[in-house]
Parts: structure tokens; C-alpha cells; sequence
């Protein structure tokens, strides 16, 4: 996974950003007013879809995190913990658990279907904060090059 390069990674979980947004966006529309809304139940199943897109989407990036926290775990007598990229690890995985979490109140404990909702939004929210440390502070300051 080392070859994978930032600029690869970077534009590829740009669609995870992308699709975060919109999972967040079909949710609003449903559960975020009240009144009559166009095909909600469409909009649900959508919404379902793209969660299900994100999931395995998501699988991608928790690859390579965990390649990233197998190369960070080796000790060597000159080892120094890595902060910014074991937080960007902690970030990711949290998402994944949190999402998984998600799935499993909407489909086996339906007293805790409410807390899904918040769920949702703190997927959406960490989603954009992992990418931004990560992707975003690397396209605004190094202009997609790396360092050699």
C-alpha cells in the first residue's frame, strides 16, 4: 500500500467527502422539517443505498489506515509516535465503527432508530474533518507535490 500515492489518495476520498455530504443532504430532507415532502420513501431508499456505497467505499481508505498503523506500530530504537497521522488512523476508524454502529440500530434495535440520526451527522462531520486534516491541508499547502 506504500505506493498509493497522496495525490491518488486524496482524490479518491474526495468522493468519500462528496458522497458524506449527500448522505447528509438526503437525511436533512427527510427527518430535517416538517410537512409534506416529494417521494420521501424514494429519498430513504437513496439515502440506504449511498450509506451502503459509503460503507464499502470507506473499506478502501480503513486499508491502507491499517497498513499506516502496522508501519507506525514497528518500534525501532529511533521510533518517535507519529501524532498527526496515528489522529488521521483514529479519525477513520471511528467512522467505520461509528457507521457500523448505525446499521446495526436501524436494522436489529429499533428502540435506538432515533439515535441514528445523530449518528449520521457525526458520521458526515468526521468524515469532512478527517478528509480536511489530511486531503485538504495537503492540496492547499503543498499544491498536490510531495516531497522528495
Amino acid at each position: 500500500m506504500n505506493d498509493i500515492s497522496v495525490l491518488t489518495k486524496t482524490y479518491v476520498t474526495t468522493g468519500l467527502v462528496v458522497l458524506a455530504l449527500f448522505e447528509f443532504i438526503t437525511a436533512m430532507y427527510v427527518f430535517g422539517h416538517k410537512g409534506s415532502k416529494a417521494n420521501p420513501k424514494l429519498v430513504l431508499l437513496i439515502h440506504r443505498i449511498g450509506g451502503y456505497i459509503f460503507l464499502f467505499y470507506w473499506l478502501w481508505p480503513m486499508l491502507i489506515g491499517i497498513d499506516l498503523l502496522g508501519r507506525l506500530s514497528r518500534y525501532e530504537d529511533s521510533w518517535q509516535f507519529d501524532g498527526p497521522r496515528f489522529f488521521h488512523a483514529f479519525l477513520g476508524v471511528s467512522v467505520f465503527i461509528i457507521l457500523i454502529l448505525k446499521i446495526t440500530f436501524i436494522h436489529f434495535y429499533p428502540n435506538f432508530k432515533l439515535s441514528s440520526r445523530l449518528l449520521g451527522i457525526i458520521i458526515t462531520v468526521l468524515a469532512i474533518i478527517t478528509w480536511i486534516i489530511s486531503g485538504g491541508f495537503w492540496l492547499a499547502i503543498m499544491g498536490g507535490r510531495t516531497l522528495t
